[in-house]
């Protein structure tokens, strides 16, 4: 199991906003939960070396701002397209927008196997997601739901059905104040790549429920921000001993120095318990201190520094170090953007009876291109390294992707990825060298 601070501190909560297909997503290859409205989609994780890119880039912002206006200042992913942006459906004040994905995938390794002991199989998916979000001027509300059906050609002991609800509301006090609540529930199944996963005969399954309370208020050129959170997993069957309930507090202070330039302190604390694992009870913090960056017209960025720890019941697991935690998106022309991140945090494996902490750098980037107005091009990569504690593992991972979106009209989509998975251990425990190539084609139908 893991938990990431800072910007990824939310990895394990539902996220409220709506991807569609052509957003870059692989309908195919991952967890409901990642992305609410486009279940099974592969999440790719990126992160160090950035500060030095990030600062070169700033320092071309003075030359090259003039040549876009504000309306480029939104990615290629994120910008509304006139003729193929479905209309969804008004009831009230509310929108009605939804999805039918249907999606072919080819593997070469379903179970993650080392060399030589790949097994190749189809993928079948059927991804079914819905929106209903309110139109008020003051306030919001938004209701979203998902699932996703795989069915394997080869190997049914791999069929899953996975699915989702979440609840989100903003109510707005006064103009500069913001009390935000979210509460979700999906059903789940671990990805057979996964470090955490370990080895069985069928894919597992564990339900995972969220809660989260944000406020935010802003007074003159401060915003605060304050959030209470907790996560709770139920695994089935004999993987019960991985059930664990997790409670959090972040807080954070953004402090504008310039109209482009701000900084910032943020503070994250946790307590895990597992109620059948009790040795496996922790308690973790991190504090970082950064920067932020909005040349609207170019770029935004921000970069946090600081340090993470993690103190489990039984000490000899306790694990501390430099956290990072950095993302930056720039608008190289109005066809084009340009997005990195990167991140050093203090995560855990629980698998096969022990837990197992681990400190995981990575970092990555990606481009998406609009080769046409209806067709965009994107590709990204992602490498990193887990140094593992307590025992002689180390991983050197990296993942790529890439894929077209051809937009046929508001209504109908098709889209293509390719996607490789590559794991390296190294050390007495290297049972996780693996390599996963997977092909994807599909259809979305929007409303």
């Amino acid at each position: 199991m893991k938990l990431r601070t800072h910007a990824e501190a939310h990895k394990r909560s539902f996220s409220p906003c709506v991807k569609e297909v052509a957003h870059g997503t692989n309908p195919a290859s991952a967890e409901v939960s990642d992305v609410p409205l486009a279940a099974g989609v592969e999440d790719v994780r990126t992160r160090p070396l950035l500060v030095a890119l990030a600062a070169s880039l700033f320092a071309l912002a003075p030359t090259q701002s003039y040549a876009q206006s504000p309306q480029d200042s939104a990615s290629v992913r994120d910008r509304t397209r006139a003729d193929y942006e479905p209309l969804g459906k008004r009831l009230g004040g509310f929108t009605l927008n939804g999805q039918l994905n249907f999606t072919v995938s080819q593997t070469d390794n379903v179970f993650a196997n080392v060399s030589g002991a790949e097994k190749e199989d189809t993928i079948f998916t059927i991804n079914p997601n819905a929106q209903l979000t309110s139109n008020w001027s003051r306030h919001s509300l938004g209701l979203y739901s998902g699932a996703a059906f795989r069915s394997f050609q080869d190997f049914s002991s791999e069929d899953a059905e996975t699915y989702f609800v979440r609840g989100v509301g903003r109510l707005d006090i006064g103009s500069r104040s913001s009390l935000t609540g979210a509460l979700g529930y999906a059903r789940e199944v671990e990805s057979r790549t996964d470090p955490d996963s370990p080895v069985t005969l069928a894919p597992i399954e564990y339900d995972r429920t969220d809660a989260s309370l944000t406020g935010e208020h802003t007074f003159n050129r401060y915003r605060l921000t304050a959030e209470l959170g907790r996560t709770e997993y139920d695994f089935d069957g004999l993987q019960n001993f991985r059930d664990n309930e997790e409670n959090r507090v972040r807080g954070r202070v953004d402090a504008e120095i310039t109209p482009r330039f701000g900084a910032f302190v943020e503070t994250v604390f946790d307590e895990r318990e597992y109620p059948n694992s009790a040795g496996l009870n922790s308690d973790g913090q991190a504090l970082y201190v950064g920067v932020t960056a909005n040349f609207t017209d170019l770029m935004r960025a921000e970069l946090g520094v600081g340090q993470f720890e993690r103190s489990y019941d039984n000490s000899l697991l306790d694990t501390q170090g430099l956290a990072i935690s950095g993302n930056l998106q720039w608008y190289v022309t109005r066809l084009t953007t340009v997005s990195f991140n990167a991140a050093r945090g203090s995560e855990e494996l629980i698998g096969a009876g022990t837990a197992t902490p681990f400190v995981e750098t990575s970092f990555g980037g990606r481009v998406d291109h609009e080769l046409r107005r209806n067709i965009i091009l994107t590709a990204g990569a992602t490498g990193g390294q887990r140094e593992f504690s307590g025992v002689d593992r180390q991983d050197d991972f990296l993942y790529l992707d890439f894929g077209a979106d051809y937009l046929l009209n508001r209504r109908v989509a098709l889209f293509g990825r390719y996607n490789l998975e590559t794991v390296d251990s190294s050390g007495a425990d290297d049972f996780r060298d693996f390599d996963v190539n997977t092909v994807t084609f599909g259809v979305s139908l929007r409303l």
